[in-house]
């Protein structure tokens, strides 16, 4: 066990305790509706993915799929942008969660940026390949597709945002809305894609990525962190 790993797993134990007090309306007050909103969803797969990457970390191999680690950070992003240009401000008088901070400066400032210099500076790279933007496509439609199938079950419960709101917009606007944030998560999908490739194959704190030093035993190091391009 290294310095630089002991120290990357307790940053991320921290960032995943930060999340986990971001959506603790949802996993310790038992707010299951809560999971409709796509914040919550990605915030939640953040703290469980961080936890898995903070164990990795210790043992020096084992970390998460890069699809599923960069798809997380992809998920944040769009939830903080979204946050940003298209959601109304939270509430000035919203509750304190933990740490001094709201709910929503939690899931939609810090864990966003958060899971970006994660992903740029304790992450190995060049694991992805272009058919990842493809997986993370279809499960942003999924999550589409189970809104719209829940509002028309439930009409009662309503939609979780207004822009996939299909009782106020019509079909013809809730596929208009689906196709533009589609296309925009598609391209920023791909910019992370882009990004991993041109980052350096190894992490740039920590030893992910990096092939341990040969023992002598004649065991192989263990790569399993980077994807082989033959």
């Amino acid at each position: 066990m290294r310095a630089p790993d002991v120290l990357v797993a307790l940053v991320r134990g921290a960032i995943a305790t930060l999340a986990l007090a971001g959506t603790q309306g949802i996993w310790r007050d038992g707010d299951l509706p809560g999971l409709v909103y796509f914040t919550n969803v990605s915030n939640l797969s953040f703290a469980v993915v961080m936890a898995w990457a903070a164990v990795a970390s210790l043992r020096g191999r084992g970390q998460p799929p890069a699809v599923l680690k960069v798809g997380v950070t992809l998920f944040l992003a769009i939830t903080g942008l979204v946050s940003f240009f298209v959601l109304a401000p939270e509430s000035p008088d919203a509750p304190v969660v933990a740490f001094g901070l709201t709910g929503g400066q939690i899931e939609h400032e810090w864990t966003p940026v958060l899971a970006f210099l994660d992903f740029v500076l304790l992450d190995a790279h060049r694991r992805l390949r272009l058919r990842a933007v493809a997986w993370w496509l279809v499960a942003l439609l999924a999550y589409c597709a189970f809104t719209t199938t829940r509002g028309l079950l439930r009409p009662d419960l309503g939609y979780p945002y207004g822009f996939i709101d299909l009782g106020a917009l019509g079909w013809d606007g809730l596929a208009l809305n689906v196709l533009l944030y589609g296309v925009a998560f598609a391209l920023l999908g791909l910019l992370l894609v882009l990004l991993d490739r041109v980052l350096p194959a190894h992490a740039l704190v920590g030893t992910a990525g990096r092939e341990p030093a040969h023992d002598g035993s004649g065991a192989r190091p263990d790569v399993s962190g980077v994807e082989d391009r033959s």
